[in-house]
């Protein structure tokens, strides 16, 4: 084997002692101290100097092929089993000692086990052996920089690096790394930058790019090259989680630095140019989402509501989504395509029909019946709420992601949490009990749509978080596929193919019907939809608008003054379990217009909409104070009254 140095400054780093003794210019005593290392039992080497280089011959056809025993000590690296690997190299070592590798390998066990300077030691006879051994530079510039705090030292072997190869961008990034090191921020930043010209797909450079961004207060460039990090990493590396560290970290100083956006307001008037109506946002602490929009045509106003919660914290990215779906609607009716997602009394007996199984075990269980139907209900509105949104909603994320960059970071958390949401309903134990387990799956496979396009976004993977079978996963995927083909070509209600498709493999495609809302508007002329698709929720909400409206409500001061009386020499606990039995029952809210409601601890008296909502109030008023602000109700000046005339009643 033939193994060539240059003589320069890096022939004496590496071979210090030669400096010390003669110097580079004293060839005599070069070719002496190299012909004393490179001889090996009765080997000895043949040293010429030519041009400025040295050139050893070594006669190794002697020396044993053990390629066999150096797999297996790799095979141990791999597995982190540096103590088995050890003496493997070293026996190996023992009988070639001219193979830098080996050199390389062993020095990197000792770094790993913590002793840099046996580090050192290997890896300067790995350079002996083979002076442009790139792995092993890098080393060294590494323990130099990170151990022992010497820049300039690691800067040596860096720099040999890139003379070896100046497109590693795996050394050029470690230069910047150590430059980064010491907070040498511009002449780090342009390594990197360097290094990115070479490759893009480096993950590592993206990463601590975004370092950089983010302490020059480049917040929105440090999350972006947070993410691009984590998409181009394997979930089982550090990096992977540091990356998606750094962009939760970033994303919350954003979303916390910046609550308003001209966004919002932009894309809401440029909608309200299309559809020739106003859209107005409210603030409403009171809706069961963080924001919803009241498209005006289903409820028969003259404009749009989108009811938003202020104090959520990525509520911006939020009313851009319902804006964004008000766009598709818009859309779809300029060229006449709208559907309308409808289910009625016949679809909600299909769906108790499909469950029978659960309903027959609440009862075995002793659960009362109104605790069921709103259990019942809510699994229906659930599923339904998931077959219409998920697919539309995949269009809506693409859409905010690629054109509204600046709102990435409030969508990253925005979708996150409502993913965490979707794995906590599938995978509670308590839910799982009782839950019928072929809807749990169904949902699954709905909630791994959304995470699966999550991933896409902005590479975080959470699909295992949802404990999913082979088949839901294979069946997710599948789905995401189908909308991946559509998404190329988008056109108006296109999304309504996956709301269709999706709900007939998965055969829930008779809980619900899609109907074209220019035949249903002709059908239902001047009316908004019926009741056969406005669930207790917007019930409820219509009930608490018309109070701000029309003001005290005399109905429910008679009703509270009733519930006065019937509380006054109960127990504290016995109101408290009247109190719970009714917030259960109204889990989805109350209708004002229903009168059959009852209570089994109120037994054989019936209540109308007003007279439940007042000893709803009533009650928790009494025995759980402290929590009435919670239950929204606007009955204060009601409670005012009725209370007084109580007490005068008492006198």
């Amino acid at each position: 084997m033939q193994i060539i140095h240059k003589i320069d400054d890096f022939l004496f780093i590496i071979f210090p002692y030669m400096k010390v003794e003669g110097g580079g210019d004293n060839n005599s005593l070069l070719v002496k101290k190299l012909e004393e290392y490179y001889s090996y039992g009765e080997y000895k080497p043949r040293i010429t100097i030519e041009n400025g280089y040295v050139i050893v011959d070594v006669d190794n056809s002697a020396i044993l092929s053990q390629e066999s025993d150096y797999k297996k000590a790799i095979q141990y690296c791999d597995s982190g089993k540096f103590a088995e690997a050890e003496p493997i190299l070293k026996s190996l070592i023992k009988v070639n000692p001219t193979n830098s590798e080996y050199y390389r390998v062993l020095g990197q066990i000792y770094s790993e086990q913590g002793n840099q300077d046996e580090a050192i030691n290997c890896l300067i006879d790995s350079l002996r052996w083979n002076s442009k051994n790139g792995w092993a530079l890098l080393m060294m510039g590494n323990i130099f920089s990170r151990f022992k705090n010497d820049i300039s030292t690691a800067m040596k072997y860096y720099d040999q690096s890139l003379k070896v190869n100046p497109n590693d961008f795996i050394v050029i990034t470690n230069i910047g790394g150590s430059l980064l090191g010491q907070g040498k921020l511009v002449e780090a930043k342009k390594y990197f930058e360097h290094s990115l010209e070479i490759n893009k797909d480096y993950p590592n450079t993206h990463y601590a790019l975004g370092i950089i961004a983010e302490k020059e207060n480049n917040l929105q460039t440090a999350f972006q090259n947070s993410i691009i990090a984590a998409k181009l990493c394997k979930p089982q590396d550090q990096l992977y989680q540091n990356s998606l560290k750094q962009a939760f970290e970033v994303s919350e100083r954003i979303v916390q630095e910046n609550k308003e956006t001209a966004i919002v307001k932009n894309f809401l008037h440029k909608l309200e140019f299309d559809c020739d109506k106003q859209i107005e946002l409210v603030e409403d602490s009171k809706i069961a989402t963080a924001a919803k929009i009241e498209f005006a045509e289903n409820y028969n106003l003259e404009k749009h509501i989108l009811r938003y919660k202020p104090s959520y914290p990525t509520i911006q990215h939020l009313i851009l989504h319902e804006l964004v779906h008000l766009d598709f609607v818009i859309q779809a009716r300029k060229e006449k395509v709208n559907l309308l997602f409808l289910s009625n009394s016949e679809n909600k007996e299909e769906f108790l029909s499909s469950i029978k199984s659960t309903i027959e075990l609440l009862t075995k269980k002793g659960i009362q019946k109104e605790a069921i139907h709103n259990y019942t209900q809510a699994l229906f509105e659930g599923i339904n709420h998931q077959i219409y949104n998920t697919p539309i909603d995949l269009f809506i994320e693409d859409l905010i992601y690629n054109e509204y960059p600046e709102l990435r970071s409030y969508q990253f958390l925005s979708i996150y949490t409502f993913i965490q949401e979707g794995i906590r309903a599938v995978t509670d134990p308590k839910t799982l009990e009782v839950a019928p387990t072929d809807l749990i799956s169904k949902s699954k496979i709905y909630n791994l749509v959304t995470a699966l396009h999550y991933k896409d976004l902005f590479g975080f993977d959470l699909t295992a978080q949802f404990k999913p079978t082979p088949k839901e996963l294979e069946q997710s995927k599948k789905f995401l596929s189908e909308y991946s083909d559509l998404k190329l070509n988008k056109q108006p209600a296109i999304e309504y193919e996956l709301v269709k498709n999706w709900a007939k493999v998965l055969q829930l495609d008779k809980y619900f019907s899609l109907v074209s809302e220019d035949i249903y508007r002709a059908e239902n002329q001047n009316s908004s939809l019926e009741d056969e698709t406005r669930n207790e929720e917007v019930e409820m909400f219509q009930f608490q608008r018309s109070q701000e409206i029309i003001g005290t409500n005399m109905a429910v001061v008679t009703y509270m003054v009733d519930a006065l009386q019937y509380f006054e020499k109960m127990s504290q606990d016995n109101i408290k379990k009247i109190a719970v039995e009714i917030a259960l029952l109204g889990a989805k809210g109350f209708r004002t217009d229903k009168n059959d409601y009852t209570l089994s601890s109120i037994p054989n008296t019936q209540f109308s909409g007003y007279k439940i909502l007042a000893y709803y109030y009533i009650s928790w008023k009494l025995a759980l104070p402290e929590m009435l602000p919670q239950l929204q109700l606007p009955f204060n000046d009601e409670y005012k009254v009725a209370y007084t005339m109580y007490a005068k009643g008492n006198k």
